[in-house]
């Protein structure tokens, strides 16, 4: 599929090759999209509450490694997941010296991903972008955060046996760990500034 610079954005769900979804950065600047199994996902704007959350574990997680190799990065960075697979997660925490490189646009060595979930992209996040993740070898753990109630899962790759991953919910009062970096988070500082208690915007 050739890319025409003066056609409209391409579909979600529409196929490409690698070259060609390299290329949208330069003929749909404006526009991010994900590639996964060949097929290119034009990424939505998040509510509020999603881009509050995604800043609060950021700034949370960043609190820990204000020193050494790890480092977080938000949504603006593009993640590797195969060979042939480029996803933007909420947060991404890597501990390769390579993928914070001065002028790097690409983590290739991740270690966490963090999705908030929003009602549009959650059945995607919890199928064909949750195997990606398991399948990428260096992905360690993978934390899916609910925006509607404080409600926190963490996908963790077992030890011994690399195929095998356990999932381990998180809920008020508690603290959210993350046992591949040795850091736990709390509830309260992933919600914070969000008040479940208020009406959602009808508009």
């Amino acid at each position: 599929m050739a890319i025409d610079p003066q056609r409209s954005l391409p579909r979600s769900g529409e196929h490409m090759s690698v070259k060609e979804y390299f290329r949208l950065d330069y003929t749909a600047p404006e526009a991010r999209y994900e590639y996964v199994g060949g097929a290119v996902r034009l990424m939505a704007g998040g509510s509020g509450e999603h881009d509050q959350i995604a800043y609060n574990t950021r700034v949370a997680l960043s609190q820990h490694f204000l020193s050494g190799p790890c480092f977080v990065r938000s949504s603006d960075m593009r993640v590797q997941v195969a060979d042939d697979q480029y996803v933007f997660p909420d947060v991404t925490l890597s501990c390769d010296v390579a993928d914070r490189r001065r002028g790097n646009k690409l983590i290739r060595s991740a270690r966490i991903v963090v999705e908030v979930l929003s009602p549009s992209t959650e059945k995607y996040d919890r199928t064909d972008k949750l195997k990606a993740y398991q399948t990428y070898p260096t992905i360690q753990e993978i934390v899916l955060i609910s925006q509607f109630a404080p409600h926190v899962e963490v996908y963790r790759r077992d030890e011994q046996d690399s195929k095998v991953w356990h999932h381990t919910f998180y809920g008020p009062g508690q603290m959210v760990a993350l046992e591949s970096v040795d850091v736990e988070i709390s509830l309260e500082e992933i919600y914070q500034g969000i008040d479940f208690d208020e009406p959602l915007s009808e508009e």
